[in-house]
């Protein structure tokens, strides 16, 4: 009797364990599964970036590779343009790519607003038509960015694609220290319109109505916190001059600000803190 008591316990300890066993492997491939689905969309909206005044590949290639390393994007094509307007594309777009990324290089990069924006139109024109999409995104800095919003403000072809998501960094829409800006000089008037309107911001104003609606805006300002309230080339006033300048136009405006030396014009596109920021904005579930 007990001889046959010890094998059924042993039977059903046996059974047990298995039945654990395959818990515990369920629960296993389970927590794997979950552990595989990533905080980032895969999209095939491709993503601009553009350089600022002076700029060059340098300007956004950390933005870039921390892109392609956080949030799954692959710089699939670089569009050169050379002085006189003529479009290059390097680099392979085949297939079904995550988040593809083209990054727009101007060889001459002390060109006027308005002519890069030509050249920027150009540049997405020449994308599509190699690659069909019907939206795309714009990551820019200073001077690209006022380029870029010229660019959104100014009549294309019925087939041009539309805009999604620009992110905006360190954009100088209203002046330019030791230009035609000084700093602590500009403040916002009660309308929240800037007291004084530099050449830049009247050139966009000009032209405000043609500016798309329901567009998605990431504006990044930094700030040196040396008393200038600027990053040493933009005041904050002349960078958050673009809500102002869009209203009426029901766009999804984000702010984020960034402070100390690393916030500085130039180190705001190095700035690991930006460029997670720029990622979860475009591509974050």
């Amino acid at each position: 009797m007990k001889w046959w008591l010890l094998t059924l316990l042993l039977v059903f300890g046996l059974a047990g364990c298995t039945s654990q066993a395959k818990q515990t492997n369920t629960k296993s491939r389970q927590s794997t599964s979950q552990k595989r689905v990533s905080a980032y969309i895969d999209s095939t909206t491709p993503t601009f970036y553009v350089h600022g005044f002076q700029g060059s590949a340098k300007s956004t290639n950390t933005l870039i590779k921390h892109a392609e390393k956080t949030a799954h994007a692959h710089k699939v094509l670089v569009a050169t343009v050379s002085t006189s307007g003529t479009v290059t594309l390097t680099g392979k777009w085949q297939g079904h790519v995550r988040n593809p990324i083209i990054q727009v290089v101007f060889k001459n990069n002390l060109a006027q607003y308005d002519q890069q924006s030509a050249w920027l139109a150009k540049v997405i024109t020449t994308v599509q038509q190699q690659h069909a999409f019907k939206q795309y995104n714009i990551v820019a800095h200073s001077a690209g960015c006022v380029a870029s919003v010229n660019m959104l403000m100014t009549k294309q072809t019925a087939d041009f694609p539309s805009i999604n998501k620009l992110v905006t960094i360190a954009g100088p829409f209203d002046g330019v220290v030791g230009e035609d800006d000084v700093a602590n000089q500009n403040s916002f008037l009660t309308s929240g319109q800037p007291k004084y309107l530099h050449a830049a911001y009247e050139l966009l104003a000009a032209k405000r109505t043609n500016f798309p609606t329901h567009v998605h805006l990431l504006n990044i300002v930094g700030t040196l916190n040396d008393g200038s309230h600027s990053d040493s080339l933009v005041t904050n006033v002349s960078a958050r001059s673009i809500k102002y300048l869009l209203r009426g136009r029901s766009v999804d405006y984000t702010e984020k600000d960034f402070y100390g030396k690393h916030a500085q014009h130039s180190q705001l596109h190095e700035n690991a803190h930006v460029a997670l920021a720029v990622d979860r904005y475009l591509w974050h579930r």
